[in-house]
């Protein structure tokens, strides 16, 4: 990977990532992919998340923060106003923590971590992603040869 350092924020509902070839998106989704417990094959990048690492750094941290508020809120008596996902990937091992909207570790992240993704109906699986890919590729020949293709 070659991103030492990217933040996204996303809004509260749908949210589109668009960008040129290259810009990064499926890199997004695949460190989504990957705080959520994902195995580095299901990302479609690689076979083993220590290539997640950039080349010449020691190690690699996705941090997503999760609003954590409303009726919607997951367990706030336990994690607060914001849940944080860490994964720390090393050349050796990897872990994952969730922590409170303090930074203080709750849980390792096994136990609540798929109760999260269940809860807030995130799609965290990428195995879908060359699939859209490939979607929008079509779409994109598709509207060059039909002529105005978005306008």
């Amino acid at each position: 990977m070659c991103h030492s350092k990217h933040e996204t924020e996303f809004g509260n509902h749908v949210n589109f990532i668009t960008g040129q070839n290259g810009s990064g998106k499926s890199t997004i989704l695949a460190a989504l992919c990957v705080a959520f417990g994902c195995r580095a094959k299901e990302t479609q990048r690689t076979s083993t998340l220590k290539d997640f690492i950039k080349t010449g750094a020691t190690d690699a941290v996705i941090q997503v923060e999760i609003q954590n508020e409303g009726e919607g809120a997951f367990k706030p008596e336990i994690y607060g106003p914001v849940i944080i996902v860490e994964r720390r990937i090393s050349e050796s091992t990897s872990s994952a923590t969730l922590k409170d909207h303090q930074g203080r570790k709750v849980v390792s992240w096994k136990t609540d971590l798929l109760e999260i993704v269940e809860h807030f109906n995130f799609f965290y699986k990428v195995t879908l992603l060359q699939q859209v890919n490939d979607l929008l590729e079509s779409i994109s020949h598709r509207g060059a040869f039909y002529g105005s293709g978005f306008g």
